[in-house]
This record gives structure tokens, C-alpha cells and sequence, in this order.
């Protein structure tokens, strides 16, 4: 619960606009960065110039919840999140581009002080930012006033407990609570309350994934997710990349059918959704993906996308069996990753899901913030 609450600490959006690391890929840094406020909103990836401005490579982009491909006429809105990939200078390349744009200094605002919320108030400490807490128990404020500079005892659901807390201008808002019927509810009334706030949230279901994107959920992860992406990355020995719930980077050989060809006109992106990261060629580091980039016959490639990407590479592109593999160097284990960590997270899921809210106005449950 502890790592829980840190990595939703880490899809916080506050302060200066900044690309924030979400991971490596060996020696490659993936981050990602809001375009709100910036002079990109409005604009297509192609106008956007990131690649020429920085040197990296913008390969994908959420919206809502929804990571979209990294097309050229991909059109940019407030809500974007682009998910980019480079070194660690052309990320601080990036983030140069984006100190005259004014902070957005208001608290965060984190709802629900059980160990979730608390881990994530102490994570969002350390960086300097500035939060306010709504829990519901009074036997917690000791605790949350030793992390945080203001502590509202109340129900979330309650309108004046809200607007005491700053919802109006919170640059972001963290839901922790372990229930998701309560979680969607809240995402419901942060946005309504803040159309622009950016909405990080646990879930504890897998299947009400969806439910709290629609509700207004920028970014959500589960616990069983999260514990089993940890597990896999320390028996494949790479680092923890947790760039969304359903979404993971993973490494296979050029298929013959693409071997000699060039990036751009492989077509990859366009036949599965995938997004190349990188290559690496025979006796080389990974390097970064560029359009057009030769497929060699003994190069590996680094996608990142969703199982249901992954499986339809193998079906359009036919690689052979033992190339689904990790991002490390080491030996591919036999079984694929994403029937893995599905298994995995199955396995950490211990009750059963709540019925869901299913309209748009559903009645308020109580907001409680204490974690079992």
C-alpha cells in the first residue's frame, strides 16, 4: 500500500509544468507531461516540434485514461498527457522549454488518510508539494497533520467540506479510498466541481477500470496491478515501469516480414497500436526509434501497448514463439508477459467487487478515506 500510494503520488501534476519520469528502458528515460497551460494545446504532434525542440520521441499520448498512438495529426488538447522517451538531457532538454510558463502553486488535494493517502502525502512531501486532506476519521488527524498543512475532518460528498479543502483550484486531486463505488462518485464531483483538475486514483477492481475513467479519472492503478508488474520486473531483472494500468513495454526480434524495412513504413503502429520505444542493433546499446530507422535482421525491438496489442503483433507480424520477452537482457521466461501479470493480479484479488454506479448521477456515498 505503501508503493500504492507513492506511484499515485507520482501522476501528480503540481507546480511548474515538467516532464515527470515514469521509468528506463536501460539507459532511455520514459516521462510523461501535461499540456495544459502550454503553448501546445491546439497543436498536432507533427507541429508540435517536440522531436526537432528536444532531440526525444513522443510515443504516445493519454487522454481521459485512454493512451492513444503518437501519430503526426494526433491533435493535442488540455487534457493531453504525451508520454515521451529519450535521454536524460533531452528530458531536461524538455523541461528548459517550459520555465516561462506560470505554476500552478495551489495545494493538492488528496482525499482519504488511511495508508494509501498517507504514503502518497509523505511521497508528495518529499518533492515540496503542497497538500490539504479530507478524511473522515477523526482518530487519524494526528497522523495526517504530522504530513500535510491542512487537515479536514468531514465527508467528501459534503459540498462545503470540498470547497474548505480547495477543490476549485487544486492543480491535482488523489483519490485513495479502497472503495471503488466511492471513487467513482468522487471522480464525478471532483470534475464537475474542477473541469481542469487532473484526477489520479486507486482502484481496487480491475474491471471498474473503465468506470472511473468515465467518471473523470485521468490516471488509475490497482494495487494487484501494481504488486504484480513488481513481481515481474524483479524476475525478468528490470526496473519498475508503471506507465499505466494495462500498459507495459516489452522486447521481441524483427519478424521476418519486417525485416529491411524502415520504421515508417513498417507499419506497426498503424496495424496493432504498438509504439516502437527503441532498438537495439547487434552489439549495440538501445537507441532511440527513429522513422527511418533500417529493420535489421538481428535487431530487437522495445514496444510499449496493451496485451491486446501485443497479441495482435504476433498475429499480423507472425514472430517466432520465444521472442515475447521483457526489456531486460536477460533470457525471455517461457510464458508471455501480459498472460502473466493478468494472472498475477487475479491472484492478489481476494473480494468481491461492490455493484458499480453505472449513470452519471449516482447517490453519494459516504466518503470514507480509512484503508483496510
Amino acid at each position: 500500500k505503501n508503493e500504492l500510494g507513492e506511484q499515485l503520488a507520482n501522476r501528480v501534476y503540481a507546480g511548474n509544468v515538467c516532464a515527470h519520469p515514469i521509468g528506463h528502458v536501460e539507459d532511455l528515460v520514459l516521462a510523461e507531461f501535461p499540456v495544459r497551460g502550454t503553448q501546445l494545446v491546439g497543436r498536432t504532434l507533427r507541429d508540435s516540434n517536440l522531436r526537432e525542440a528536444a532531440g526525444l520521441s513522443v510515443v504516445g499520448v493519454w487522454e481521459r485514461g485512454r493512451l492513444l498512438p503518437a501519430r503526426a495529426d494526433t491533435l493535442l488538447s488540455e487534457d493531453s498527457v504525451p508520454v515521451v522517451v529519450g535521454t536524460e538531457e533531452q528530458v531536461s532538454g524538455l523541461n528548459a522549454m517550459f520555465v516561462i510558463y506560470a505554476p500552478n502553486d495551489a495545494p493538492v488535494l488528496v482525499i482519504g488518510g488511511g495508508k494509501v493517502g498517507r504514503a502518497a502525502l509523505r511521497a508528495l512531501a518529499a518533492k515540496q508539494v503542497s497538500t490539504q486532506v479530507i478524511e473522515a476519521e477523526e482518530k487519524l488527524r494526528a497522523k495526517l497533520e504530522a504530513l500535510t498543512s491542512k487537515v479536514i475532518i468531514g465527508d467528501a460528498a459534503n459540498l462545503q467540506v470540498m470547497r474548505d479543502a480547495g477543490i476549485e483550484n487544486a492543480p491535482s486531486v488523489v483519490l485513495t479510498t479502497h472503495d471503488d463505488a466511492v471513487n467513482i462518485y468522487l471522480a464525478i464531483y471532483c470534475r464537475r466541481l474542477n473541469p481542469h483538475c487532473h484526477i489520479v486514483s486507486r482502484v481496487t477492481h480491475e474491471r471498474n477500470i473503465e468506470a472511473i475513467h468515465r467518471a473523470g479519472a485521468n490516471f488509475v492503478l490497482s494495487q494487484s496491478s501494481l504488486g504484480a508488474k513488481r513481481v515481474l520486473s524483479v524476475i525478468e531483472k528490470r526496473e519498475l515501469a508503471i506507465i499505466g494500468e494495462e500498459v507495459d513495454t516489452f522486447m521481441v526480434s524483427v519478424p521476418r516480414s519486417l525485416r529491411g524495412r524502415s520504421l515508417d513504413n513498417s507499419e506497426i503502429g498503424a496495424k496493432t497500436g504498438l509504439s516502437v520505444i527503441g532498438i537495439r542493433h547487434a552489439g549495440e546499446p538501445l537507441s532511440l526509434a527513429k522513422p527511418d530507422s533500417t529493420l535489421d535482421a538481428d535487431a530487437q525491438l522495445v514496444l510499449m501497448g496493451t496485451k491486446a496489442q501485443r497479441d495482435a503483433f504476433n498475429r499480423v507480424f507472425e514472430p517466432d514463439s520465444k521472442q515475447c520477452a521483457s526489456t531486460s537482457s536477460a533470457p525471455a521466461p517461457d510464458l508471455d508477459f501480459g498472460h502473466r501479470e493478468h494472472a498475477l493480479a487475479r491472484e492478489t484479488q481476494t473480494h468481491e467487487a461492490r455493484s458499480l454506479l453505472a449513470e452519471n448521477h449516482p447517490p453519494a456515498p459516504r466518503a470514507h478515506g480509512v484503508q483496510s
